[in-house]
């Protein structure tokens, strides 16, 4: 054998190099393999991550916004462009499935179309530096307007009915429809929770906290109804079903008033619940939740996939509790039926509108987010009830006359319309004095009446249906007292002081148990 030159030495060297060099070898096949591995892993990830993705979308139904022919006013753009937004929350009865039905009961109206026994518009300022939750209890009375549901049906307008009847009358899209005519705003969005729905998020949740002043329970009594609920005084975490009895019952709490107070307390203390504990960050519990609300909520057609609920979620996530305001609106009994039935105080009702058009937060904390765009907008652009084009100005009828008090406005108004094309307009002489401008139009001819009130810059709550006269009627009020485009005056700052408001941050109030004739309590 040959020595190697350099002797020991050498050898080791040489040896010691043959060994450096398989090592490397190793290391390549090793982090090849660690490569592959973490690829394919990485590839198998997101094919199931996106598989989750279209299985939680797949959870979602949803259906069209607007089935009516309302249309609203948006608040204009704050200076850094934002805007509000308004989301109609809907509960409905319906027993259209058997889970439905064994949780409500009453399997004999599970083929009845459901209720919106909860009605709830959430507004979330422009800045998203604050929010309200504004309630109409379930038996106001109001005009529900003409809608058709998802397949063409069409239901005709009604006057003063019941405001939870208008789910039965088209779905979600004619709620929405309704919730324009009497707010005059637009609406962004709706969610809709039936009572499984209800169930599931309690429990994802982890149960919601909510308060009684003593020992509560509201007996179920054949023909009067009662939830069955049962709670102790003080706090209890409501699961379950429990949760959804909560949010029924109103017997306990003296009316449908109490009940919508209810609700309230019950959505503030969800909203604490997952603001606390990190819910919203770990990424188990936001799985349970996903999961929990796609399978509950039925949703507009842009809201129904799972991104959109996550961006509108983390709008919606930034608004501080103390900074959400919950309040329902101030109602009186109906004349005709004071015992069941509510009305509008139309006036404070419409104060609280004007407050939200111009993004006036109404827990009393600062400006209006657009306060620069504080004034009511315009009517929306008339469209024809078929939705085709618009009406042709010079074919609309419509009358104008000076309700003003001030000598000669229906002259120059009308002059204005007329130099505007609406080459039929005419006078009607004086009326009695109104403090408000009014513009009438009959059934059917509402989008005559937006063209009018674009052309004049009329708010929409200017436009009022009656009767079913072709020709309009412009009462010219106090509020317009000069110029041919309408003024209006000034937001509002400050809630009416018959309004009850609280803020989401109040962890401390229990709801008032009303014992009657020794019922609701134990």
């Amino acid at each position: 054998m040959e020595p190697i030159p350099g002797g020991r030495a050498a050898v080791r060297r040489a040896r010691q190099g043959g060994n450096g060099s398989r090592r490397r070898q190793r290391a390549r096949r090793w982090l090849r393999v660690t490569a592959i591995t973490t690829g394919a892993t990485l590839v198998a990830g997101c094919g199931a991550g996106y598989l989750y993705y279209q299985h939680l979308n797949g959870n979602i139904r949803s259906g069209t916004k607007n089935l009516t022919d309302e249309q609203g006013a948006r608040t204009a753009p704050n200076a850094k462009g934002q805007t509000p937004l308004n989301i109609l929350m809907i509960g409905t009865d319906s027993r259209g499935t058997s889970e439905n039905v064994a949780l409500g009961g009453s399997a004999d109206e599970a083929s009845r179309p459901g209720l919106a026994d909860v009605q709830m518009l959430l507004h979330v300022s422009a800045d998203r530096s604050n929010a309200s939750m504004i309630s109409i209890p379930r038996d106001t009375m109001v005009d529900i307007p003409a809608c058709r549901d998802e397949k063409g049906t069409k239901y005709p307008a009604v006057k003063h009915t019941a405001i939870n009847e208008a789910l039965a009358r088209g779905g979600p899209g004619c709620v929405v429809g309704t919730w324009i005519s009497l707010t005059g705003l637009d609406i962004d969005h709706y969610m809709v929770v039936d009572f499984g729905g209800v169930v599931r998020m309690a429990d994802a949740v982890g149960g919601v906290p909510v308060c009684v002043d003593r020992n509560m329970y509201d007996r179920y009594r054949p023909g009067h109804g009662g939830t069955g609920l049962k709670l102790p005084k003080g706090t209890t975490r409501v699961t379950g079903e429990n949760a959804l009895k909560w949010l029924r019952t109103r017997d306990a709490w003296g009316s449908d008033l109490g009940r919508t107070k209810a609700q309230h307390m019950y959505l503030s203390s969800m909203i604490r619940e997952l603001k606390s504990g990190g819910r919203l960050t770990d990424p188990g519990q936001l799985m349970t939740l996903a999961e929990a609300a796609t399978k509950s909520l039925t949703v507009d057609k842009p809201l129904a996939d799972l991104k959109a609920i996550y961006d509108l979620g983390t709008d919606l996530r930034g608004v501080p509790t103390e900074r959400t305001t919950t309040l329902t609106v101030p109602v009186i009994a109906d004349p005709a039926n004071p015992t069941a039935k509510l009305l509008l105080k139309q006036t404070e009702v419409k104060q609280i509108w004007r407050m939200l058009l111009a993004d006036t937060p109404l827990d009393g904390k600062g400006a209006a987010a657009g306060q620069a765009s504080a004034a009511p907008s315009p009517s929306p652009s008339p469209v024809a009830s078929d939705g085709g084009t618009a009406p042709a100005r010079s074919t609309i009828a419509v009358s104008v006359q000076n309700s003003s008090g001030t000598e000669g406005r229906a002259s120059e108004v009308r002059s204005a319309l007329t130099a505007a094309g609406f080459a039929k307009a005419s006078l009607t002489g004086n009326g009695t004095a109104r403090d408000t401008t009014r513009l009438a139009y009959g059934a059917g001819h509402r989008a005559e009446a937006q063209a009018v009130a674009a052309a004049l810059n009329l708010p929409a709550d200017a436009l009022v249906e009656s009767g079913t006269s072709r020709t309009l009627s412009l009462s010219i009020g106090r509020d317009w007292t000069a110029g041919t485009a309408f003024t209006p005056a000034a937001a509002p700052t400050a809630l009416p002081k018959s309004v009850d408001a609280e803020t989401s941050d109040d962890d401390e109030s229990c709801m008032e148990v009303v014992p009657q004739g020794g019922l609701y309590t134990y």
